[in-house]
């Protein structure tokens, strides 16, 4: 019980920080340069990134733990404008479990098994569950697969994970070297 309240904290702190820097630096900076584009759709998407990596470590847990912040966020995505079903983050979640599950798979159905970095698997693994993540919330959000809804969430949500992976390669690196000072 321990490990899943620890898992989920640091998950929802994760997408919690995420998702803000998204919905009030990125959201407002999108919304001025490309006042025609669609609100609900983020050109650089960075939780994404967090539910990638939710997956990669947690697995399945990861929708129950992602479940409760991303509710949260659609609460405060419709204030601020945008218009989203409220099934929204349930079908987000598992579209994308589902689509990084596909991402799993794919490599053993080749003739012969490929190997990739870990980092490129994990952004090979993010664009199939975006693409599974925008066909499903454009399928719920406009009543069928809209090509432009869908490439807006594979680039919104990709850019994000790149960014996000980027984000946290430095932190991590910086860590490093602040505990190495402290140690020496």
């Amino acid at each position: 019980m321990k490990e899943h309240f620890q898992n989920f904290l640091v998950v929802s702190v994760a997408y919690i920080t995420a998702f803000s820097l998204t919905l009030g630096f990125i959201f407002p900076l999108q919304s001025m340069l490309l006042s025609n584009f669609q609100l609900e759709i983020g050109l650089l998407f960075l939780p994404h990134g967090v539910r990638v990596l939710a997956f990669y470590f947690l697995g399945w847990w990861a929708i129950l733990y992602l479940l409760p912040a991303s509710y949260l966020f659609l609460i405060l995505t419709n204030y601020s404008g945008a218009e989203l079903n409220g099934l929204s983050p349930v079908v987000s979640l598992i579209a994308c479990y589902l689509g990084y599950k596909i991402a799993t798979f794919l490599p053993l159905l080749g003739e012969r098994a490929f190997t990739l970095n870990l980092w490129k698997f994990l952004l090979f693994a993010g664009a199939i569950s975006s693409f599974a993540n925008g066909v499903a919330l454009s399928v719920l959000q406009h009543q069928g697969a809209e090509i432009v809804s869908v490439m807006g969430y594979l680039i919104g949500d990709v850019s994000g994970a790149i960014v996000c992976f980027l984000i946290l390669m430095y932190a991590f690196r910086f860590a490093r070297l602040l505990a190495n000072a402290n140690g020496a």
